[in-house]
């Protein structure tokens, strides 16, 4: 299958153009995620002249790869008909899209043996460059045009169901939200407490020192929905401990201000999972739904007392566990938690549902670009 490979560099062409006009065009950075983003650099008494252009369908990467870790910064631009690069990376197009299609070979970049190969190619002494007479030695398989095509369509239709997928789970979790506001927050009670008579924090569980057991590492919160990104299984070397049903909350800048914060329900009953050191762990006391903990940990009103409450260096600043459980609140009615927990269970269970899928989805799509190694 091999003699169906091609050399990139007969595909491809730098694209040359600086921003001479000094127009007045979004400017965009890369990501290791393999996107672009609207960049928020302080272009103030910077020479825009010498940024670079980039086209729609056409792509940029960022030749340094020793700082990414094990990712190559690469991304197909399609937010803008135009838009501003930094001269740090290279924008470059497909000759003839007619011989190959741009979306195609994104999915290329996409494979983590990509990444891999652009490591291993990358050279340098301070730092280690993918260059361009690499990235044109780059061989991949090109079938017919309508063949590229075709694996095209069958990437994009996973990815619009991951995309659906996303966006119920946002309006779920905003209706939650929404209904836990209405109930614990926008109403008068005058009588209060403290979050310590609801919630236990870091609950003491055992796991003996290289047990092997679930891992879930702060990337694998997200930042926008209560869903964990997978774990990892590991022997035991410390951590946080939490079981099914507790919520892990980032303690560490800037992971608290972004909003990472998870509902754990991917563990197998009774499991005890470790994960970060920079958790911390939240667990509802008898009579607490642990839906309602979740929601107040995502509510602002919480988050902007628990960042106020953040202590350390700076960059390396961090809430205490303690200061949380200080924190007042309304006294809750018993009859309004029942009744919550009753209206958040099918919410909660249907973003499980949802997550679940798109994680099946995920691997999907991943199987569709290992199999682009045989399609030539």
């Amino acid at each position: 299958m091999r003699e169906s490979y091609q050399k990139l560099g007969n595909y491809i062409q730098p694209v040359v153009g600086r921003n001479t006009e000094l127009r007045d065009i979004p400017l965009m950075g890369l990501s290791i995620n393999k996107v672009f983003f609207p960049s928020i650099a302080n272009t103030i008494g910077t020479n825009m002249g010498t940024y670079r252009i980039i086209k729609r369908n056409q792509f940029g990467y960022g030749p340094v790869t020793s700082r990414n870790g094990e990712k190559i910064t690469i991304a197909l631009f399609k937010d803008h008909d135009e838009a501003l690069i930094s001269q740090a990376y290279t924008p470059f197009e497909v000759k003839d899209k007619n011989k190959l299609d741009p979306e195609y070979l994104m999915m290329w970049f996409r494979r983590p043996e990509f990444d891999r190969y652009a490591r291993f190619k990358s050279h340098g002494s301070a730092r280690e460059i993918f260059s361009w007479d690499e990235m044109c030695d780059v061989m991949l398989p090109i079938p017919s045009i309508e063949k590229q095509r075709e694996i095209v369509a069958e990437y994009q239709a996973i990815e619009q169901r991951i995309q659906i997928n996303q966006k119920l789970i946002e309006k779920l979790e905003e209706t939650a939200q929404a209904i836990y506001r209405e109930w614990f927050v926008e109403f008068e009670n005058y009588e209060s407490t403290f979050l310590e008579e609801y919630i236990e924090t870091n609950p003491k569980l055992e796991l003996k020192k290289g047990e092997l057991t679930s891992y879930i590492e702060m990337a694998n919160l997200s930042e926008t929905s209560m869903c964990i990104n997978g774990k990892t299984e590991r022997g035991y070397q410390g951590g946080s401990r939490f079981q099914n049903e507790d919520i892990l909350l980032a303690r560490i800048t800037p992971c608290l201000e972004n909003g990472k914060t998870a509902f754990v329900n991917i563990l197998n009953p009774n499991e005890v999972a470790a994960g970060s050191t920079e958790f911390i762990v939240m667990r509802a006391k008898k009579n607490i739904s642990p839906y309602w903990v979740y929601c107040l940990a995502k509510d602002d009103e919480f988050r902007a007392y628990a960042i106020s409450s953040m202590i350390g260096s700076s960059g390396r600043q961090r809430v205490h566990e303690k200061y949380l459980e200080e924190y007042s609140l309304p006294k809750i009615d018993p009859q309004n938690m029942i009744d919550f927990h009753k209206s958040a269970r099918p919410i909660f269970e249907t973003v499980k549902l949802k997550s679940k899928e798109n994680q099946k989805l995920t691997e999907l799509k991943e199987l569709v670009l290992a199999k682009m190694a045989q399609s030539g």
